[in-house]
């Protein structure tokens, strides 16, 4: 039997003390540009139809508005500028930066979304590439063949070949291989995942549905989009539906085989490939679907479920201004926060369908295990937890302040020391690669990124500051939440008070 490339990969690019000094350093002069510049007189403007003041791409203001909720272009146009569209720019010599609705490591922003329209009003048929400079669609291809395509390429997904609108989001991987070499694959991959936790959301504002797959043929999307696969990867595939129940049948994640190679993110994306005909799905019954619920064999813990989350959470309330408000915080003051507002928090990223921001996307959540450092928590005492997600349930690891370690094995990083807490996600890499083979580790990380962008959102919106943490000591992380070296930690994102200034 091969050697998982999968787990080959995430050795080579852990983090240690000894070796995180040996990178060569950043070449400026070679950062690529973090979109893709489209030259074409085929687009659709849609600034307009956006409720900014003053609009950011005009100047001026809003015009009348048609009606944005449902199937309407200017729903459309909402879902596509909250999910990824360029919320600030702060300006620098050279080039300006363009921050965006969805955080990414670095600001490298490598994900891109193509938009296949097969029936919308106001759009004809056909392929589009997003340009966020400009906030358009830009026609790549006429007719709805492309969105057939994806269809058959979803393996008959009934979700998607129902949807009108299709989306594609890639990856162009030397965007955050310039910068983070071959561990970008992880951060590719979340930051995909922090796209598609928007997309969902706005989705849900805006009157439509989301339904998120990343069980699909390679070669045929690649085909359809006609990307090269060296240089740009699909992440998943998105349909925009209607309201109403979901169609069946469709399917998020699907096997791969084990691959072999040399352990590099083009070498892992490749073997971790489906082909044309539909992998077995892989039944896994409920005893797997509890395994959140009683792994590590605790029975009782502080069970948070309760705790202010009896109605909608403040982001249920504003989904599209959180989006516009979000932003990475830099620096935390050492302050607590509420018992509750953690949980509220907690609440919108595990159990969103029961807080008022119905159901959102996950490809594979139950590979995901999580694990809570509290620093300073008003109400619990300091300590690493896990977190059973269902119950939201903190059982105690092990108790005493973890702000020391947690700065450590986050590189040194005030930004999770200063933390009121610190929330882990985690995964036995050997036993998801025996269920799902090398996909496996796309799944972990888009779920990882679609959880991550929950937790921020839902902590703007509580009006705590809240950043990811892509960069940390891999096995010294293991060993701060008590699971082995070999299992996989996969995302780091902290909670606190954000600094004044």
């Amino acid at each position: 039997m091969a050697v998982s490339l999968a787990l080959r990969f995430h050795q080579s690019t852990k983090y240690a003390p000894e070796t995180i000094g040996n990178h060569p350093g950043l070449d400026w002069e070679r950062q690529p540009v973090p979109y893709k510049q489209y030259h074409s007189e085929g687009s659709v403007e849609l600034a307009d139809l956006l409720p900014l003041d003053p609009n950011p791409f005009t100047g001026r203001p809003p015009e009348a508005i048609e009606p944005w909720h449902g199937r309407t272009l200017a729903a459309l146009s909402r879902w596509i500028y909250f999910t990824y569209g360029v919320t600030a720019i702060v300006r620098h010599p050279g080039r300006d930066q363009l921050l965006r609705a969805a955080p990414s490591a670095g600001g490298l922003y490598p994900a891109e979304m193509y938009v296949a329209v097969r029936d919308w009003p106001g759009l004809a048929a056909g392929l589009y590439g997003y340009d966020p400079q400009h906030h358009r669609l830009v026609m790549l291809d006429e007719g709805d063949g492309v969105a057939k395509a994806l269809g058959q390429a979803t393996y008959g997904n009934a979700a998607i070949d129902a949807a009108p609108v299709v989306a594609v989001v890639t990856a162009v991987f030397e965007r955050s291989r310039w910068r983070y070499q071959e561990r970008a694959y992880r951060r590719v991959l979340l930051d995909s995942g922090h796209l598609i936790g928007s997309a969902g959301l706005a989705a849900q504002a805006v009157g439509l549905r989301l339904h998120a797959t990343a069980a699909f043929c390679d070669g045929r999307v690649e085909a359809a989009l006609r990307l090269d696969a060296e240089e740009e990867g699909v992440m998943a595939v998105l349909g925009l539906n209607l309201p109403g129940p979901a169609e069946r049948p469709t399917w998020t994640a699907l096997p791969s085989a084990v691959g072999e190679g040399q352990p590099t993110l083009v070498e892992l994306h490749r073997a971790s490939r489906l082909g044309e005909q539909r992998p077995r799905l892989v039944a896994k019954g409920e005893a797997s679907a509890e395994a959140l619920e009683t792994t590590h064999g605790w029975t009782s813990g502080d069970r948070l479920r309760g705790a202010g989350c009896a109605g909608p959470v403040p982001l249920a309330t504003d989904v599209l201004g959180t989006v516009l408000r979000r932003r990475s915080c830099r620096r935390f003051a050492r302050a607590a926060i509420s018992r509750d507002a953690l949980a509220r928090v907690l609440a919108a990223a595990y159990l969103p369908e029961a807080v008022g921001l119905g159901e959102q996307p996950a490809f594979d959540r139950s590979l995901l295990a999580s694990f809570i450092a509290v620093c300073h928590v008003d109400g619990i005492a300091p300590g690493v937890y896990y977190l059973a997600p269902h119950q939201l349930e903190l059982r105690l690891v092990r108790s005493g302040d973890p702000r020391d370690a947690v700065r450590f094995i986050a590189l040194g990083q005030d930004l999770a020391g200063d933390a009121a807490a610190v929330v882990f996600h985690a995964a036995d890499l050997a036993a998801c690669v025996r269920d799902l083979g090398d996909r496996a580790y796309r799944y972990l990380h888009l779920d990882a990124g679609v959880v991550g962008q929950r937790l921020n959102l839902a902590a703007v919106a509580e009006g705590l500051g809240v950043s990811g943490i892509g960069g940390f000591f891999d096995d010294h992380t293991a060993d701060v939440l008590g699971i082995p070296r070999a299992q996989a930690v996969v995302y780091i994102t902290s909670l606190g008070v954000p600094a004044d200034g």
